[in-house]
């Protein structure tokens, strides 16, 4: 079910004018090389939303057809296995998009988002979206290679799980959070997500307990080390 807890962005905050959308729509792998003016001309149907950190953006089985575009904070995706255990398949950024899916069919959602942090994000009904992607057949293009990296991802995310030991997988996911997520600092690469040791099991098929002791190893062997509540990945581990 999801949270009650939805706000409608406005003011200072979050301006909700079309030059603002306009500005961060350019900026979305979706609009790359999109006609000139076809992203002013359909500013109307997005709207800007906030969500607070943990917070449900939908479920499993949701009908909604909205499509989302993340302009800040991170999110994690995730699909419900049958006896009720959330197993993450992604975590996204400023940049990414999720709810593709809506575009093409229009079933119950087939995984679960829930902001990591608070989340702003562009939002447009599915069918006006697919609207534009009829006009401007680029479009339809991105919509496809984003579709192929995520495809990528999960295929390297499943190798990892057949052949790779624990600390090799969480290595792997750092790696690939870092290249997504992170910013540089000194004798490393922060990665700019908090997530739970919950949250990486997830992501890695282990569990909690395991990814804690790991951790503790990585951290004493030089591999990464902790800034507060985020892991900074080492340039040369030792």
């Amino acid at each position: 079910m999801l949270y009650d807890t939805l706000e409608i962005m406005s003011g200072a905050n979050a301006p909700q004018d079309d030059s603002s959308k306009v500005w961060y729509l350019q900026r979305n792998r979706f609009f790359t090389g999109s006609v000139d003016g076809e992203i002013e001309a359909n500013a109307h149907i997005f709207t800007v939303v906030s969500y607070p950190r943990r917070t449900r953006i939908f479920d499993q089985g949701d009908p909604t057809r909205l499509v989302y575009f993340i302009k800040r904070g991170t999110v994690r995706v995730a699909r419900l296995t049958e006896d009720g255990k959330e197993v993450t398949v992604a975590v996204l950024g400023p940049g990414d998009m999720f709810g593709v899916e809506s575009l093409f069919v229009s079933a119950g959602r087939t995984t679960v988002a829930v902001a990591i942090d608070d989340v702003l994000l562009c939002t447009a009904k599915a069918d006006a979206l697919f609207g534009m992607l009829r006009s401007d057949p680029q479009l339809g293009i991105n919509v496809a290679k984003i579709l192929s990296d995520r495809l990528g991802d999960a295929a390297s995310a499943m190798q990892d799980l057949a052949y790779a030991r624990v600390p090799e997988r969480l290595i792997g996911l750092f790696r690939r959070l870092a290249a997504e997520h992170g910013t540089p600092v000194e004798g490393g690469t922060r990665i700019d997500v908090r997530l739970t040791h919950a949250e990486i099991a997830s992501l890695i098929g282990s569990t909690r307990e395991t990814v804690s002791l790991e951790m503790a190893g990585l951290v004493k062997s030089g591999h990464c080390r902790m800034e507060g509540r985020r892991v900074v990945l080492s340039d040369a581990p030792r």
